[in-house]
C-alpha cells in the first residue's frame, strides 16, 4: 500500500552535519523523499532539538566528526530516547547511503540515484578545495 504524501510529511529526520556542502543536498534528498528535515550544525544543537522539539522525531543522522561529538550524539541517544534510531557518517559515501535508506523505507522508492547524489558532493567538495587552493596561491 502506497503512502500518501501527508503521512510521509510527518516522519522527521534531524541530520546533523557541519559541511554544508553535504548538509544541504542531503537535507534536500530527504525532503524530496518526504521527510521534514531538521538541521543541525553542531551536536548540541542536534542535542537540543531532539530533546525539546515540539513535534516526534523518527531518525538521526549524524556525522562523526561533527562539532561538540558525533559521538556524543548517538550517546545522548542511547540514554534519553533509545528507540530512537541513529545512522553515524564519517564520510560523504556514508550519509548518502544512509539518505537511501531512510528514503526507501519512507517511500518504498528512492527519487534520486544515490550514485547522483554523492557526485555531486564529491564536486562540490572539490570545487571548494581547488577554489580554496587557488586562493591561497594568489595571496
Amino acid at each position: 500500500m502506497m503512502k500518501s504524501r501527508h503521512s510521509q510529511a510527518m516522519h522527521t529526520v534531524v541530520l546533523a552535519e557541519n559541511d554544508v556542502l553535504i548538509r544541504m543536498p542531503v537535507a534536500k534528498h530527504l525532503r524530496n523523499c518526504g521527510y521534514k528535515v531538521v538541521e543541525a550544525v553542531t551536536a548540541h544543537e542536534a542535542i537540543d532539538v531532539l530533546d525539546h522539539a515540539p513535534f516526534p522525531i523518527h531518525a538521526v543522522v549524524s556525522n562523526l566528526e561533527l562539532a561538540g561529538d558525533g559521538f556524543g550524539i548517538a550517546k545522548w541517544v542511547r540514554e534519553h530516547k533509545p528507540e530512537l534510531p541513529v545512522l553515524l557518517t564519517g564520510t560523504p559515501e556514508r550519509v548518502v547511503t544512509a539518505a537511501a535508506k531512510l528514503c526507501s523505507q519512507n517511500s518504498g522508492r528512492v527519487l534520486l540515484d544515490p550514485q547522483l547524489l554523492l557526485r555531486e558532493i564529491r564536486r562540490s567538495l572539490a570545487d571548494r578545495h581547488r577554489t580554496g587552493r587557488d586562493a591561497q596561491r594568489a595571496v
